[in-house]
């Protein structure tokens, strides 16, 4: 994979177990240097929000965990949406889930922010084809 210089992964998702893995797995893979991990999704979004005033956001790739408390994956993307292009435009949604049921697919799928969805625990192999293939269009 050729790297991207200023590509950020950022991980939400309520399981510290997977955020530890996930964020080793994009480390060791090579995937990025800069890796955020938000147990909460709430979190994420004031991370995002403080971004509107950089005159340069970077490329991002978010993994979204489905399930989580407090605020679940499609209640992030539903307040991520009101989020201006700006922010928008440079984000990339891969939704990741360990229990990939018929409604939690379709309500993915329909979403057109999401570009892909994953199950836990991410393959190294599949992860890095996901991410090619957005910076290859």
């Amino acid at each position: 994979m050729n790297s991207i210089p200023d590509l950020r992964v950022i991980l939400i998702d309520d399981n510290d177990i997977d955020l530890l893995l996930h964020e080793r797995l994009i480390t060791i893979q090579g995937i990025s240097r800069t890796v955020l991990a938000f147990s909460n999704a709430n979190k994420a979004l004031e991370f995002l929000s403080s971004n509107i005033t950089l005159p340069h956001i970077p490329p991002t790739v978010i993994l979204l965990d489905i399930q989580m408390p407090e605020m679940d994956g499609f209640e992030f993307l539903r307040s991520f949406d009101s989020y201006p292009s700006k922010i928008k435009n440079q984000c990339y949604i891969i939704m990741v889930s360990s229990s990939l049921d018929f409604g939690d697919i379709s309500r993915t799928n329909a979403n057109p922010l999401v570009v892909r969805l994953l199950k836990k625990p991410l393959q190294p192999k599949e992860l890095k084809e996901v991410i090619e293939n957005i910076f290859q269009q």
